[in-house]
């Protein structure tokens, strides 16, 4: 596992075959119970750069008619996060949110983290849903250092392709380039480690 100023980035790939990524693809840009959302944004002082999005699980946010447990989330989603515990051993989380994030050419985000920096023990799983994604169409996930001045680390979004990372990292999901119309589509678990975990 690779750590970057002590903090935790791996990426996996394969941990979902093709029949699963196509059937959570369907599911993130199909369902009629997800009801995608145009106005997220990463930081609040980039309200100008929102992009797509669509609420899976919300433990905390009761107010929200979406789940709030895992086991109320649809089979499909326990089929994912169990197979996500399975690859994250010894490791052990609870799950605070589940949500899917879209975003064509244009649609740029910011710099963020997932979490504020004292919130040591939060981590992030991104899947990569598209089916089909080519090198030219950009849409990586990038990696900078605390200071925000250096690029450390970028994923290519590969079909099925998963990255686990302290949620601390400053981050970037870049948009598809001009070369698509396709929607870079993501599914992100956001974590909780627990108490009796190893730290990764």
């Amino acid at each position: 596992m690779l750590k970057i100023e002590n903090k935790a980035i791996h990426v996996v790939d394969g941990a979902f075959d093709p029949a699963m990524i196509e059937e959570l693809f369907q599911y993130a840009v199909a369902s009629t119970k997800l009801g995608w959302r145009y106005g997220d944004v990463a930081d609040a002082k980039y309200s100008a750069n929102p992009f797509w999005g669509a609420s899976v699980m919300l433990e905390e946010r009761h107010e929200s008619d979406d789940p709030h447990r895992i086991e109320d989330t649809p089979e499909l989603i326990q089929r994912v996060w169990s197979r996500l515990q399975q690859g994250l051993q010894p490791f052990k989380f609870t799950i605070r949110d589940i949500f899917v994030n879209g975003q064509t050419y244009g649609v740029e985000n910011a710099i963020h983290t997932d979490c504020p920096h004292e919130k040591e023990g939060w981590y992030t799983v991104l899947i990569y849903l598209n089916p089909k994604w080519h090198v030219d169409w950009g849409g990586e996930t990038v990696f900078y250092n605390k200071a925000r001045t250096e690029v450390v680390y970028a994923v290519v979004p590969k079909p099925g392709r998963i990255v686990f990372f302290d949620a601390r990292h400053h981050h970037w999901g870049r948009p598809p380039t001009r070369n698509t119309q396709d929607l870079r589509v993501t599914m992100a678990f956001c974590l909780t480690r627990a108490e009796d975990s190893p730290t990764p």
